[in-house]
């Protein structure tokens, strides 16, 4: 998966903005969910190109340097633009392994990543100070994204279902709030294409050129006009001891 990441990680951030207030949208409701402290020891899994582990730490100017951890080297190298941040190039897992020890973490839309994330929810309840907290930032399995069938298909495997990922939660002796956000996209057809093309989902990196290009067919078969509208819907799922 890091090679898939690797091909678009220098157009990865201006891929992911499905629009020109997406960006802010987010920040609020993670600045909101996760709560971040002066003192707060701050990680975030997955983080690619540390463009949210910097604008967070921009938001509330953190003691210590924020950490921005990732398996793609690629994506990380994009975290040199930014001062106060420290990188780890490993998986989610590895870091938390190592038995660091946390006030905030941050898993955006990656913990489909994770392979074995009952043994990961146990080692992160080891790594969480007491009134730490985690924020899980994923998508329903079937989203509203207009994707092509087998591109559906992909990521609806890849996706765990919400009721999964919170049973593996309890399981650990953790406790989780969810919380539900819309956001509404309305977004030029060529400029969708475009991000389908440059596969800037990680399901994507399996199809070959031809397969996108006929799945861009199928989708511009089922759809009028030059625009595409859909709602984003997300879980915001907050992780902590004293939720549980």
């Amino acid at each position: 998966m890091t090679t898939a990441f690797t091909e678009v990680s220098r157009d990865y951030d201006d891929l992911w903005l499905l629009t020109r207030d997406y960006r802010g949208w987010m920040l609020k409701k993670l600045l909101n969910h996760l709560n971040m402290q002066a003192d707060s020891r701050f990680a975030d899994l997955g983080g690619g190109t540390g463009i949210f582990t910097h604008l967070l730490s921009q938001a509330v100017p953190l003691e210590s340097e924020a950490i921005c951890v990732d398996p793609s080297g690629a994506m990380l190298l994009n975290t040199e633009q930014y001062s106060g941040i420290q990188t780890r190039c490993a998986s989610a897992e590895a870091f938390i392994d190592s038995g660091v020890q946390l006030d905030r973490v941050l898993i955006k839309e990656s913990i489909h990543h994770i392979r074995n994330r009952e043994r990961f929810w146990k080692k992160m309840r080891s790594c969480l100070r007491p009134n730490g907290r985690v924020l899980v930032v994923t998508r329903p399995s079937l989203p509203e994204f207009p994707l092509f069938s087998r591109a559906m298909t992909a990521f609806s495997e890849s996706q765990p279902e919400l009721d999964i990922l919170l049973g593996e939660i309890a399981a650990s002796g953790l406790g989780a709030v969810t919380s539900r956000e819309e956001y509404r996209v309305e977004i030029p057809k060529d400029r969708w294409y475009a991000m389908l093309r440059a596969r800037f989902m990680s399901n994507l990196a399996g199809f070959t050129s031809d397969e996108i290009e006929k799945g861009i067919l199928e989708i511009d078969d089922q759809l009028d006009g030059n625009q595409i509208r859909f709602i984003d819907r997300l879980f915001f799922v907050v992780v902590g001891h004293e939720l549980a």
